[in-house]
């Protein structure tokens, strides 16, 4: 009788440590299937990142990589925005070095793109939209493609020059003198290919006429239309994109394309050679190019490269502007001397 109810404790005992190590079980299955669970849940795929160098105002760049990264959320762009000219400073430092960070270029300044693709520093790339893309727009042999097309013109503030007083021309652009204003060469590639181009059409003696006559030299092309807009000039010499935005601000701005020609700048977007990032490189490419790229950059004042895109309202299509010839070969051979020159004419 004595050893009855030990007997019973003791398989109280081992009840309780069964019931025990059942719940410990239990807990510890629960926990290994909650950190299965956890496991098998898909991790957050890290986002590409592209370095897009680029001569085009940040008011332009900043909402049309926006809107590629809204169509392409696993791809971050990051935008280097500067001068073309000291862009061309920094790719030719970095190179030199051994590497660049930039994966896409997209300046004004074609001479540039030559030089690259000669010295073996762009990747060959021909986008599939490149077929509805005039042959004028594009490399021959597929390093670059105009990603847009920006036109030197004549642009006047209404409320400072009488239109009827306007310049029609290059020539007559000189006779506003002090009242003119333009972008530098030394900073702006838009401004190089345009002094080249003037240069080659009327020789030095332009800006010879330039000097004597006042016309002022300022930072670049934005900068050249801003002050155009704050009336402290009459006519600027500028981009045609810029001037359409600031009217569609609803400033008394209009834009006088000239008798002699405009100077067209068929901006090339290209693929750095050194990329990080081909693939999601020639996704953006294909962007820019295509129809929804090309209606967006339209939204923004800028005449479209594609054939089937409509320019922006009071623009001309790129088939309609009348141009002024240009030797892109001629520009990259002497940029150079001329640059030299045009500092000793104009600034000393």
């Amino acid at each position: 009788m004595v050893g009855a109810p030990l007997l019973k404790w003791k398989y109280i005992k081992m009840a309780g440590f069964r019931s025990l190590l059942l719940f410990l079980i239990i807990i510890s299955g629960n926990f290994v299937i909650s950190l299965d669970l956890v496991s098998a849940q898909p991790r957050p795929k890290s986002k590409i990142s592209l370095s897009l160098y680029t001569s085009m105002p940040m008011e332009l760049a900043s909402p049309l990589s926006g809107a590629f990264m809204k169509k392409m959320p696993e791809i971050k762009v990051e935008i280097y925005r500067a001068g073309s000219t000291d862009i061309e400073r920094r790719l030719a430092v970095e190179l030199q070095g051994g590497g660049t960070n930039a994966d896409i270029l997209w300046l004004a300044d074609v001479p540039i793109y030559h030089e690259l693709r000669d010295k073996g520093q762009l990747m060959r790339y021909v986008s599939p939209e490149a077929k509805n893309i005039s042959a004028d727009f594009k490399d021959p042999q597929g390093y670059f493609t105009a990603g847009r097309l920006i036109n030197m013109i004549i642009a006047v503030n209404k409320e400072v020059l009488p239109l009827k007083d306007a310049p029609k021309s290059w020539k007559d652009f000189l006779d506003s003198g002090k009242n003119a204003v333009m972008g530098n060469p030394l900073y702006s590639g838009a401004s190089l290919v345009t002094v080249s181009t003037l240069v080659k059409s009327y020789g030095w003696k332009w800006f010879e006429r330039a000097r004597a006559k006042g016309v002022a030299v300022i930072r670049g092309n934005p900068e050249a239309a801003r002050a155009l807009a704050g009336k402290q000039f009459g006519i600027s010499m500028t981009l045609d994109y810029i001037i359409s935005r600031l009217i569609k601000e609803g400033l008394p701005l209009t834009i006088v394309w000239p008798e002699d020609g405009a100077i067209s700048l068929p901006s090339p977007i290209a693929i750095v050679k050194q990329t990080d990032a081909p693939e999601a490189s020639r996704t953006f490419v294909d962007y820019i190019l295509s129809r929804e790229g090309q209606q967006f950059l339209v939204t923004q004042g800028v005449i479209p490269v594609r054939q089937d895109v409509e320019p922006p309202k009071g623009l001309p299509s790129a088939s309609q502007i009348k141009f002024m010839p240009i030797s892109h070969e001629w520009i990259t051979e002497n940029a150079p001397s001329i640059l030299e020159k045009f500092e000793k004419i104009m600034f000393r």
